[in-house]
């Protein structure tokens, strides 16, 4: 009994210590400047913003979301000062029409009133990812170690050969034709035979043979043609012939085994060249189907790291100081990676970690192979990761990386959109050509011209070609 009067004691001691003590005093925040809002779109997803307005009060969100989604159904809340006044012609927390800048004022203690203005951009993130056809090598009739590059031409998919392009419709596969080879000179050269193909934007094809500074034949030439064909039924012409010359850079130099169109040929492009195993690229501008050099600029950039074998430069945009990707090499091996770099400086504004190797789940390597595309805002990289025996198609989100790349993680797996720890074994390279030894690979794309959807062909040396549709949902 004694104890129990003890604990009574004590519970009424406590009581009426707390009993004695003021209420916290609320201490009013002068101003009318907010901190932060908060939106929720129709589907419940959620994103919270510190903001900065600009000069003139305006504030401009994004977020990711679905091309689906009601703009007229979005809620927002917004941090203002514990003291001050929210005036909105729609009362916060309900149905706001997000299709045109929404305003509202705070007005704070003393009066005084600001007027807020927020234009919230939906990038429609949501992707489906459909495959139209896959075919093995046999079923193309590959040959071993031969077939590198892949163009997109209108309606139809053309599958680099060193001695003949055929092309294929895009939709199903079926073989349609062989590009016409008329005026092809690569026969009277040095080196004799293609190592890639590839288009520009408006489906325009280009072609070339390569260059290698070692083994060179006695009285041997440096030169290289490129060709190109206004579509599958066009016959070849030539763009530009070029004696290689990179005699500043030591070591050793291929041309050709990489290249990247962007723009329009018959209008205006620039035709990226890379250099194995040298940081540096040769690039060519194209106006009304001519260069308006057979001299190409020589551009030398500093990634951190030396390039390798199948140095891949894509660029973001038309123009001459275009930001762009380039594949990733670690002693002069390939690693999956994402590398943006500032088409001014020529450096690194943002670099991923490679991938990592011994945990649970298995990294290939590779990753020379990859297109990047812009779908009204959601900015994706198409991207093959492989080795001598596996490949596998994968799909990275880079918006993020491209808007903020100091603030974006350098995880390469937290890029990641679509990467399957074992996708390698959902389309093996063909056993009846054996291994890719220098895991040659390509990828292009072709952008509908609503720019809701996606055409992405995928090949791998010795293994076969994979087609997808990609569509924003």
């Amino acid at each position: 009994m004694k104890t129990i009067d003890k604990i009574t004691v004590s519970v009424l001691g406590l009581l009426l210590m707390f009993s004695c003590q003021e209420a916290d005093t609320l201490v009013p925040t002068t101003g009318n400047d907010i901190s932060g809002i908060t939106i929720m779109l129709p589907d419940g997803t959620k994103s919270d913003f510190t903001v900065a307005p600009d000069a003139n009060n305006m504030i401009k969100l994004e977020m990711d979301g679905s091309i689906k989604t009601d703009l007229t159904k979005i809620r927002m809340s917004v941090n203002a000062p514990n003291n001050a006044i929210v005036e909105s012609s729609i009362p916060l927390g309900q149905y706001m029409d997000f299709t045109k800048p929404v305003s509202f004022d705070v007005i704070a203690a003393n009066g005084d009133k600001k007027t807020y203005t927020v234009d919230l951009k939906v990038v429609p993130t949501a992707i489906q990812v459909d495959e139209l056809w896959r075919k093995t090598g046999s079923q193309l009739n590959f040959v071993k170690h031969n077939n590198g590059g892949l163009a997109i031409s209108g309606d139809y998919l053309v599958i680099h050969e060193r001695t003949k392009f055929d092309y294929y419709n895009l939709k199903d596969g079926t073989k349609a034709g062989t590009l016409s080879m008329e005026g092809v000179d690569w026969n009277t050269l040095t080196r004799t035979v293609p190592l890639f193909i590839a288009n520009d934007d408006a489906g325009n094809i280009v072609s070339t043979n390569f260059y290698m500074n070692r083994w060179m034949p006695k009285d041997g030439t440096s030169t290289i043609h490129m060709f190109w064909w206004e579509g599958v039924n066009a016959k070849p012409k030539l763009l530009f012939s070029y004696d290689v010359n990179l005699d500043e850079f030591a070591g050793n130099k291929d041309v050709g085994r990489k290249f990247y169109v962007k723009g329009n040929i018959k209008e205006h492009a620039f035709l990226y060249m890379g250099v194995s195993f040298q940081n540096v690229f040769l690039r060519w501008e194209i106006k009304n189907g001519k260069p308006v050099s057979q001299q190409p600029e020589k551009i030398q950039y500093d990634p951190g790291y030396q390039m390798g074998l199948m140095p891949q430069i894509v660029p973001i945009e038309l123009g001459e100081n275009s930001n762009y990707f380039i594949s990733r090499y670690v002693d002069k091996q390939p690693k999956v990676a994402i590398t943006y770099m500032d088409g001014h400086t020529n450096k690194p504004l943002y670099s991923s970690s490679h991938h990592v190797q011994g945990i649970f789940h298995q990294w290939l390597g590779g990753g020379t192979a990859f297109d990047y595309v812009d779908l009204m805002g959601a900015k994706y990289m198409f991207y093959i990761e492989g080795d001598v025996n596996n490949w596998m198609r994968e799909i990275y989100n880079v918006r993020l990386v491209m808007k903020d790349p100091a603030g974006t993680t350098t995880n390469t797996q937290l890029l990641a959109h679509t990467r399957k720890w074992n996708g390698w074994l959902e389309f093996p390279i063909d056993p009846a050509y054996g291994a890719n030894v220098n895991t040659t690979a390509d990828v292009v794309t072709q952008i509908a011209p609503d720019k809701k959807s996606v055409i992405v062909a995928f090949l791998y040396t010795n293994g076969g070609v994979m087609v997808w549709k990609v569509s924003l949902m």
